[in-house]
């Protein structure tokens, strides 16, 4: 699988993976549990991105017109912002969840 980030956007799957190992830890195998905790984790992608959003840029002066334009830094995890990606997690864990629980 090919992971397609730019800037941090790699946190997305850290977040999640951290939140894998912290159910490893507590010992946590229930699929209800497991997956809220997972999705989250996104809680954690929404607040950094919000916070990464926010810096400002370079500003850089076009030599030929003149116009000065602010280059910022973008951070995404498969083209999506790291905001988006809490609302993602929510969904699929509930998704998960609603099948764990039907079994």
């Amino acid at each position: 699988m090919i992971l397609v980030f730019k800037g941090r956007g790699w946190v997305v799957a850290a977040s999640a993976i951290g939140a894998g190992v912290l159910c490893a830890v507590l010992d946590i195998r229930d699929p209800r549990w497991f997956w809220p905790i997972v999705g989250l984790s996104g809680v954690v992608d929404h607040q950094l991105g919000k916070r990464w959003a926010l810096q400002p840029g370079e500003l850089v002066q076009d030599p030929d017109t003149g116009a000065v334009t602010e280059l910022r830094s973008v951070h995404t995890f498969f083209w999506l912002p790291l905001t988006y990606w809490l609302y993602i997690k929510l969904a699929l864990a509930a998704m998960f969840v609603y099948i764990a629980a039907g079994r």
